[in-house]
């Protein structure tokens, strides 16, 4: 199973760079990794995407154990022309007493039960059947002679009685089975049976298999003698009579810990069009690996994806505080105080001297460049400037163009919705037991933002947070307006201002070394 890189909800530009930087770093050293996201590409990272020719990382909505995690039975999805035979064979290799079964175009049927097996060759007449060709051969071990038609249906007959009773019985569309009588053989093909069966390993000639097939008469060859085939055809009858309906597909993307499987049923496990993918047992439940992740740009529970307390933790990497997280077994953590977390990556190729391809250069540089808006942000050490300068060269382009370029074209708001903007970028916090959320937005058009200033703080307000602050971040004058659902007081202590809504907080571009911090202080003093 792959290892999943992704960072945090509402990824940023940095989220979605380091995940895809840093699989690629881990597939250079021989591992299986895949880049994910947890919520949709931005358009600043899109940006970069674009840019660089490189594809978004795979969406997620959570790591829980999935049933598509698991390795499923593919070999043994019956569907209605399957024979009751394998059926049962199925259900007691498997020790279960109902079997899915699938339509004719691999859609969930119903089931087949032990007893509705039981019951129809305890009470068919046993003379006539529907079956295949290629039924009888599987479990008579036959081979084809002569194929005019997969589908048999019809009356059957062993033909052990004289030739006059023969001819007295017999019609056109019959199943025969019969040895080594070949005046009778001729005369069943004569008369157009729909199948004959040759038992004991007979053989015709050549003539007769010429007629046969000319009369649309299939000849299938047995080992068997008359008295087993006789016995064994009826367990070649399809079971598609036998098909109850039933509610008990299982999608494929269910998690684990919401099914309740009966330990005496086998289920199937069903895709997005319904069509059955595999088998399912309650026994099979216990099977089911736990997914192995790393983070990259965040080391919360609250920011990372559902599910990632039963998951492997197998690293971090990161620029953020701790977060308090707890693990069962030892894990590799790389934080550093940068100002990116792609630039503890980029030191990591160099560490690894992996060589960096031009397009994760190009992403690499994007992100520093976003977290860091160009040098600007507090949070900018001389590592996030030194890999810029190399990543730059990589990458072949000049940072201070691109870099602008990059956020003119992510900081333009007019597609996004109240609710959308306040959650670009969002993060919760646990603050002196208060709940505190703090979205951050960058850019270069304020008034688009202050002209629905009182539609943000209707927003704001109805939300459950004890207090929300939302930074409108002006990359150009290097502070931060906010727009809060707190008490006055509280913006004025945080940020030393005089609190009001829509304040200028000059200097204030991270929500890492300042906001956070300021509010965290603010709140504690409430």
């Amino acid at each position: 199973m792959s290892i999943l890189v992704f960072g945090h909800k509402n990824p940023d530009t940095d989220s979605i760079c380091s995940s895809i930087a840093y699989a690629n770093l881990k597939r250079a050293l021989g591992q299986d990794a895949v880049a994910c996201a947890l919520g949709e590409v931005r358009k600043e990272a899109e940006y970069a995407l674009n840019y660089f020719k490189v594809d978004a990382p795979k969406l997620i909505d959570g790591v829980k154990a999935q049933v598509k995690d698991l390795c499923l039975d593919t070999e043994n999805i019956l569907n209605v022309s399957s024979s009751l035979l394998e059926a049962y064979n199925l259900m007691n290799n498997k020790n279960v007493e109902a079997i899915p079964v699938a339509d004719e175009e691999g859609k969930f049927a119903g089931c087949v039960s032990l007893k509705k097996i039981a019951e129809e060759l305890l009470h068919q007449h046993f003379k006539t059947i529907d079956t295949t060709i290629t039924n009888i051969c599987k479990n008579l071990d036959g081979s084809v002679v002569v194929n005019c038609s997969e589908k048999i249906s019809g009356r059957v007959f062993t033909l052990s009685f004289d030739m006059e009773t023969v001819m007295e019985t017999l019609e056109s569309g019959d199943i025969v089975i019969v040895g080594n009588r070949f005046e009778a053989i001729e005369y069943a093909i004569d008369n157009k049976a729909a199948l004959i069966i040759l038992t004991s390993n007979t053989e015709i000639s050549d003539e007769l298999k010429a007629k046969a097939e000319r009369n649309g008469v299939s000849v299938i060859t047995v080992p068997t003698n008359n008295y087993k085939t006789s016995n064994t055809i009826n367990h070649c009858a399809c079971i598609e009579s036998l098909v109850e309906a039933c509610d008990c597909a299982v999608c494929e993307c269910a998690y684990a810990e919401d099914l309740d499987l009966c330990e005496k049923c086998l289920y199937p496990v069903v895709n997005a069009e319904e069509k059955v993918v595999g088998l399912l047992s309650a026994a099979d439940l216990a099977k089911l690996p736990k997914k192995d992740v790393i983070l990259v740009d965040h080391n919360e529970y609250g920011q990372s994806a559902d599910g990632l307390e039963s998951a492997n933790l197998l690293e971090i990497v990161d620029h953020h505080k701790l977060g308090g997280m707890k693990t069962d077994l030892p894990l590799s953590v790389r934080l550093m105080p940068v100002g990116c977390t792609c630039t503890i990556i980029y030191n990591m190729y160099k560490e690894n001297n992996i060589e960096i391809p031009t397009e994760i250069a190009g992403l690499l540089l994007s992100a520093i460049l976003s977290d860091t808006l160009i040098f600007k942000s507090p949070t900018t050490t001389e590592l996030d400037k030194q890999a810029c300068e190399d990543l730059a060269k990589i990458a072949g382009v000049d940072m201070e163009k691109y870099g602008m370029d990059m956020f003119k074209y992510g900081t333009s708001l007019d597609e996004y919705s109240i609710e959308e903007i306040v959650n670009m970028d969002f993060k919760k916090f646990d603050m002196s037991g208060k709940s505190v959320g703090i979205g951050q937005v960058f850019t270069l058009d304020i008034d688009s933002i202050f002209a629905k200033q009182d539609q943000f703080l209707d927003y704001i307000n109805s939300t459950d947070f004890d207090l929300l602050v939302l930074a409108v971040t002006d990359i150009i004058k290097e502070g931060s307006y906010l727009i809060y659902k707190a008490p006055d007081a509280v913006i004025s202590e945080a940020f030393n201002v005089e609190g009001a809504q829509g304040v200028f907080v000059e200097g204030c571009v991270s929500r890492k070394k300042q906001l956070v911090p300021g509010l965290t202080a603010a709140v504690k003093n409430m």
